[in-house]
C-alpha cells in the first residue's frame, strides 16, 4: 500500500511538470505515455488501482479539440489510435490489465461533427463481465464507405474473454448531424458482426469499400466440447438496401 501511494502522488507531481517549449499537445503526450508507461510496467494490484485514474485522465484530453488532430505518436507505443481515411474518426484502445486470460479493452471514439464540433463516445460498456457483450475490443482498424451523401464507417476490433477463445467484433456508425450513431440493424439485422474462433485460428476479417463487402473465416461453435470446430468455411456479407447480407454462391 506504501508503494501504491507513493506511485501516485508520483503520478499528481508529474502533472504538473511542463517543459518551457511544450505545446499543450506535447506536453499532454508525454505526459499520458508516461502513465501509460508506468501502468505497463507494475504487477496486476497496483495496475488495478491506477487503471481508472489513468482513464480520467485519459479521457479528459478528449475534451480538447485541438488533440483531435494531434498525431500522440509517443502515446500511440501503449494505446491503439486509429484514424479513418476522411479524418472525421478516430479512436482510442488499450488494455486494462485486469489479470487473468479475459483482457478487459477500454475504447473511446472521437469524431467530427457536420457543424465542426469534436465529441467523444465511450465504445465499451465496462460491465462486459457481467453481460457477455462482446464490446471489450481493441479497434484495429476503420474502414470507410460512401452510400449517396451518407458515409458509414466500420469499427473493426479484437477481443479475447479467455477459454482459449477470440472473437472480432464489427460495428457500423453514421454521423448524423451533432451525433455519432450506431448502425443497429445493420448486420443481418443486428447491430454488431460477431466472429468467434479458437485463440490460434485465423478469422481474417476484410473489407472491399468498392464492392462494399466484408469477408471473413467462419468457424462452427461444438457446445459438446466448448470450441469451436477446426475446419472453416469463408464467408462474404455484401452491403445492399442498407444492410450487410449474406452473399450465396
Amino acid at each position: 500500500m506504501k508503494r501504491l501511494t507513493i506511485l501516485l502522488v508520483n503520478l499528481i507531481i508529474c502533472s504538473n511538470v511542463s517543459y518551457t517549449q511544450e505545446s499543450d499537445q506535447e506536453f499532454s503526450d508525454r505526459y499520458l505515455s508516461g502513465l501509460f508507461k508506468t501502468f505497463y510496467s507494475v504487477d496486476t494490484e497496483i495496475a488495478n488501482c491506477m487503471a481508472p485514474i489513468i482513464e480520467e485522465r485519459l479521457v479528459s484530453s478528449l475534451d480538447d479539440p485541438a488533440n483531435f488532430k494531434y498525431p500522440f505518436k509517443k502515446l500511440s507505443e501503449y494505446v491503439t489510435i486509429r484514424r479513418s481515411e476522411d479524418s472525421l474518426v478516430k479512436t482510442l484502445s488499450w488494455d486494462r490489465i485486469n489479470g487473468g486470460s479475459w483482457h478487459d479493452y477500454a475504447s473511446y471514439i472521437q469524431y467530427k461533427t457536420k457543424y465542426g464540433e469534436v465529441k467523444y463516445q465511450r465504445l465499451d460498456s465496462g460491465d462486459e463481465f457481467s453481460t457477455g457483450e462482446p464490446t471489450s475490443v481493441t479497434i484495429y482498424d476503420i474502414s470507410e464507405f460512401k452510400v449517396k451523401s451518407e458515409t458509414y464507417y466500420i469499427l473493426m476490433g479484437y477481443g479475447t474473454y479467455g477459454g482459449g477463445k477470440k472473437h472480432i467484433l464489427a460495428r457500423a456508425y453514421k454521423i448524423k448531424g451533432n451525433e455519432l450513431a450506431l448502425c443497429d440493424a445493420i448486420f443481418q439485422g443486428e447491430k454488431y458482426l460477431y466472429i468467434g474462433a479458437n485463440r490460434g485460428a485465423k478469422i481474417n476479417l476484410e473489407f472491399n469499400p468498392e464492392s462494399k463487402t466484408l469477408s471473413f473465416d467462419y468457424y462452427e461453435f461444438d457446445g459438446d466440447v466448448g470450441f469451436y470446430k477446426g475446419d472453416s468455411r469463408r464467408v462474404t456479407l455484401v452491403f445492399e438496401n442498407g444492410e450487410f447480407v449474406e452473399q450465396k454462391n
